[in-house]
């Protein structure tokens, strides 16, 4: 049988208002951190995870690439779970551009302190010969949840 150790959810924007700070090309940005709460886990722990970034491409002189991605822990010890990317077309047509993922991660190790943490950066990358500012639209959310099997 299924447990659900823990669902939390972070929200950096709910999409009303452009974001700052904006990206710089290639630095990643912490948009969303979230700790689970994991007491008497089962065996085979694992963790579903989905979220959202907009950003807006009207003023994009050329074509980004923006990429997700997810670790688990904190610091030095922190561990790429997830990544993902896709292509920001600078047309404005194709404005806003929404990126939704979703991924897991399985046989997650728990730790002493009983809380996991999972922390999602965006990475905006694009000519260095343009200057790109205020593209961070949102909304920006991250929702993870625990399971383990009793």
């Amino acid at each position: 049988m299924v447990k659900t150790l823990d669902a939390r959810t972070s929200q950096g924007s709910n999409g009303r208002n452009i974001l700052t700070p904006s990206f710089s090309n290639g630095v990643p940005l912490l948009f969303a951190q979230l700790g689970l709460q994991v007491n008497n886990p089962g065996a085979s722990v694992r963790t579903l995870f989905s979220g959202i970034v907009e950003l807006t491409a009207n003023d994009l002189p050329i074509n980004g690439n923006l990429v997700i991605e997810v670790y688990r822990g904190l610091g030095a010890s922190q561990q790429l779970v997830y990544s993902a990317g896709t292509i920001v077309l600078a047309n404005e047509f194709f404005s806003p551009c929404v990126f939704s993922f979703t991924g897991s991660e399985y046989n997650v190790p728990t730790s002493g302190s009983g809380q996991i943490i999972y922390s999602a950066y965006a990475v905006f990358t694009y000519n260095p010969l343009f200057s790109v500012n205020n593209v961070r639209l949102g909304p920006e959310s991250f929702n993870a949840t625990m399971y383990s099997d009793d």
